[in-house]
């Protein structure tokens, strides 16, 4: 059964990693590294500073702790213990995947660090913020964000599942966390304000334009990056 699964995992990344060209290898190369990150990172900031000092401390930290946990969980204990070989370094199937740049990540690769990384982030600033247009964005978002993953062959799709699935949890419960200590401070006087955070759908636009605006980036100054192919 579980040799059955991972042909099948297999043969899932392959459609997701054969069909290559030197400008979609660009783009996946920029999306999939860390500075597409700060944008998002300085929009957040920005809208949750607006609303009050004290309250955005507050919400940046639950912010980080839910990424902090998503990304040692999956790099710290189940990418050892598990030990699953990434494709790009699978010394029994790495023949069979596209390289890009040269690019095949650490010797592990189960579970996805960005997968989680990305959907507890998601997960925890659409329950934060409610708004529709900034759910399916931040969606979006990470879906790329797997994709490309599996697109440059450094993780099977059993990893970005596994990875998303830790990650939803996580922003769950990370929110869950959240709402019960700000509710705290609120009664106690700390932080004022309504019980429930709240922000207006116009600081939530901003995000959202932030986003785009990254994505639009990436795909017209990718070309321009020095870049080689393997």
């Amino acid at each position: 059964m579980l040799e059955e699964l991972i042909k099948i995992d297999q043969q899932i990344l392959l459609l997701f990693n054969q069909y290559h060209t030197v400008y979609w290898d660009q783009v996946m190369w920029v999306y999939t590294g860390k500075y597409i990150w700060i944008p998002l990172i300085l929009s957040f900031a920005w809208v949750y500073f607006r609303k009050n000092w004290k309250d955005a401390l507050w919400t940046i930290l639950m912010m980080i702790l839910v990424v902090t946990v998503c990304d040692q969980f999956a790099s710290t204990i189940c990418k050892p213990y598990f030990a699953r070989f990434r494709p790009a370094q699978d010394p029994d199937f790495s023949q069979f995947v596209t390289i890009a740049n040269g690019y095949r990540g650490g010797k592990f690769g189960f579970i996805s660090s960005h997968a989680a990384n990305a959907a507890g982030l998601v997960t925890f600033t659409a329950l934060l913020f409610r708004n529709k247009l900034y759910t399916i964005t931040a969606i979006i978002w990470a879906l790329l964000t797997c994709y490309s993953r599996m697109y440059l062959g450094v993780h099977y799709p059993g990893d970005i599942l596994a990875g998303s699935v830790w990650g939803i949890l996580t922003g769950w419960g990370g929110y869950y966390l959240y709402v019960t200590g700000r509710s705290n401070a609120v009664k106690r006087g700390w932080l004022q304000g309504n019980l429930s955070p709240y922000y207006n759908n116009k600081d939530v636009r901003i995000i959202v334009a932030v986003i785009y605006v990254t994505f639009l980036a990436i795909l017209i100054i990718s070309p321009w990056i020095n870049f080689r192919i393997k």
